[in-house]
């Protein structure tokens, strides 16, 4: 494919510019003066058609013109006669047929809000016939939609609020926006975001919507400070230090994204860190392999021996991991993570509470393993470097030949992985750190119920599934509440066939587990 697409015109260029060292030569150049007059030329193309006609023209404009540039370049074409109207001829013919290249795939109903030609890539968005709105690049690679819920916001407020008082945050890589904007809301915040693509920063504002929370024109949205740049130059570059600084879900097969899950790059970031400073990697184990992220997080640890991994929401299809650390900080203060719930705004307690961070065990409930669990997990990787791209020469496979499901691999993960109360905080409240045991443990037997259960489209024969091993996840931690959303859900779905039944479900969910409280009202 590459031979029938790049084989003509390259053959074609080479006799032309085989002519044109005949000519050169016969008007008294040498031919050592053509090949410096053509390598000039070739340095300056990429300049000149990535940053100035490609964004002016568009992608077919500027290719129109190069053939253009060819035709004048023929010899005898441009002789006065007949042959003076054959040039023009051959390009309004090629203007003509050349087709728009603008390929977008609409889903049924849908339609494109916006379509940018950009240097590296062409970033669209697409609205399906619900009213979604979905980002994607060179029409393929989807990097989030407006439907964006609780597990958006946990990617910026699980890492902030393990920092006792972050002033400015960092963010590498934006995508839609919505996760730099939910951490923009705090008005004591500074959010610097940084994306490679311009188009993608200009895109943005189409997914600033009433039903995620961000209207549009909204001062959240306003207060980003996004730059267009390479992430890991402007970790070098960048002079100013951040309080908390967050990496994106980089999926591991994209070109260059393997740079950013080097030692190197995490060393960078250690240096770009405020003393006390916390470095959340959000990972998506549906992107990639084991192996993969035992590379990545031997990289990981190899700057930030303390590293930890917490779970970004229960999803079993699409899970979510992150790795974080604090350089000299390798504890958190239960106190202060409270205080950090209870913020004297009330905009923020019910932003905190829609991600699921209502309460410490909401926060604290997310760790997954400790630092030891991970030390042992990524023994024997190769560390993922820049002279040894482990993640850049296996993503490839890891995604379009994986060996396993999301579902193995995270069932792999909580079947080995282990956590401690004592790894993640300083000496706190003996019953606490039991309660926080408990719920860990119930986590864990609540994500292997759901890689046992099989789905189906009825409630009552679901509900007939769960509700006995739900319950008796709820007995030994009634502070896990994610036990009881299905429930509630179940109940909801059932009571028009089954009032009694519904209703009898509520009563034993209000027995087993206690009244949400508002963190403010804690001492």
């Amino acid at each position: 494919a590459a031979a029938f697409a790049m084989g003509p015109p390259t053959w074609v260029m080479g006799i032309v510019f085989a002519q044109l060292c005949h000519l050169a030569r016969a008007n008294q150049m040498t031919l050592g003066g053509a090949l410096a007059v053509n390598t000039a030329a070739a340095a300056l193309a990429p300049w000149l058609v990535g940053v100035g006609l490609i964004p002016l023209l568009g992608a077919r404009g500027a290719l129109l013109l190069i053939a253009a540039g060819y035709l004048a370049l023929i010899p005898g074409l441009w002789r006065r006669g007949s042959g003076f109207w054959l040039p023009l001829v051959l390009l309004v013919l090629l203007a003509a047929l050349t087709p728009p290249l603008r390929f977008v795939d609409l889903p049924p109903g849908g339609r494109v809000l916006s379509y940018r030609d950009g240097v590296m890539a062409a970033v669209s968005v697409v609205e399906d016939g619900r009213g979604v709105a979905r980002l994607h690049i060179n029409n393929r690679v989807q990097e989030g939609s407006s439907a964006s819920g609780a597990i958006e916001r946990r990617l910026a407020l699980l890492p902030l609020q393990l920092h006792p008082k972050p002033q400015r945050a960092l963010f590498l890589g934006l995508g839609t926006g919505f996760t730099v904007q939910v951490a923009a809301r705090d008005p004591g915040l500074q959010v610097d975001g940084v994306e490679l693509l311009p188009e993608v920063i200009e895109a943005a504002p189409l997914f600033a919507r009433p039903q995620n929370g961000q209207p549009s024109g909204s001062p959240a949205l306003e207060r980003v400070h996004a730059v267009a740049a390479d992430a890991r130059r402007y970790v070098l570059a960048a002079p100013q230090r951040y309080d908390v600084v967050i990496a994106d879900l980089f999926h591991p097969a994209r070109s260059g994204a393997g740079a950013l899950y080097t030692r190197e790059h995490f060393a960078a970031v250690r240096e770009r860190l405020a003393p006390g400073g916390l470095f959340c990697q959000w990972l998506a184990l549906h992107q990639m392999d084991v192996e993969t992220l035992r590379s990545i997080v031997a990289a990981y640890l190899a700057v930030f021996p303390d590293g930890k991994a917490v779970l970004a929401s229960n999803s079993l299809d699409t899970p979510v991991l992150g790795l974080v650390a604090s350089p000299g900080r390798p504890r958190f203060e239960l106190d202060a993570l409270r205080a950090r719930l209870a913020p004297p705004q009330p905009e923020l307690r019910q932003l905190l509470s829609s991600a699921g961070l209502e309460d410490e065990f909401g926060l604290l409930g997310s760790a997954l393993a400790g630092s030891q669990s991970l030390q042992r997990f990524a023994q024997g990787a190769a560390v993922n470097s820049d002279d040894r791209p482990f993640v850049t020469h296996r993503a490839p496979w890891a995604t379009y030949a994986p060996a396993s499901t999301p579902r193995q691999r995270l069932h792999e993960l909580i079947s080995s992985w282990s956590v401690e109360p004592g790894e993640w905080l300083q000496p706190a409240d003996p019953v606490f750190e039991q309660r926080l045991q408990r719920y860990w443990d119930v986590r864990r037997r609540y994500l292997e119920l759901g890689l046992a259960t099989a789905p189906d489209p009825d409630p009552v024969v679901m509900l007939d599934r769960l509700q006995q091993p739900l319950l008796g996840l709820l007995r030994d931690s009634p502070d896990f509440r994610p036990a009881a959303d299905p429930l509630h859900a179940l109940a909801a779905a059932i009571r028009p066939r089954d009032p009694g039944r519904a209703d009898e479900l509520l009563r034993q969910l209000e027995r087993l587990q206690p009244p949400r409280s508002d963190p403010a009202s804690r001492p």
